[in-house]
């Protein structure tokens, strides 16, 4: 099992950042950089809860998980992956979110297992050896995401 966590700081309120991660409308693939439109279902979705397929392309590779978020838990999104061709169980994704006088702290933590074909492989040694350099970049990536479109918009709901 391995483990990435970056925190940030953001000038967004832990609200507006927690519903931007229960935000599975087309501005998904703007908010999250490795969410494509294309490859984006939402299978079912309740008040704290929602069963979704998200996936990319990297180079010729195509990855894609499915999950199940929750956010019962205030404060909180998690995503536990339910099925994968990359990720092995358990496998999970979690954003958090507290207030802060200049706003919030952002916490994103990825915890993978991988799979044992070539995909996993691959994509396991990678987030060994490269994790929290390109998930702290995506992690920012993400969050400067959601600052350029609460300017555009009103709070994602």
């Amino acid at each position: 099992m391995s483990t990435v966590h970056v925190a940030l700081v953001s000038p967004l309120s832990p609200e507006h950042v927690l519903a931007a991660a229960r935000d599975f409308s087309e501005r998904r693939a703007a908010i999250f950089p490795a969410v494509s439109l294309k490859r984006l279902t939402v299978h079912a979705q309740g008040d704290t809860w929602a069963d979704v397929t998200e996936g990319t392309r990297a180079g010729p590779v195509v990855n894609w998980e499915r999950c199940r978020y929750d956010w019962s838990t205030p404060g909180s999104v998690t995503a536990t992956v339910t099925d994968s061709n990359v990720y092995a169980l358990p496998s999970s994704w979690k954003i958090a979110a507290t207030p802060t006088p200049e706003g919030s702290r952002v916490e994103m933590c990825w915890v993978r297992e991988f799979g044992r074909g070539p995909k996993g492989r691959l994509f396991g040694t990678v987030f060994r050896h490269f994790g929290d350099r390109l998930f702290g970049k995506y992690a920012r990536q993400t969050l400067d995401n959601i600052e350029r479109l609460s300017e555009a918009v009103a709070p994602i709901a």
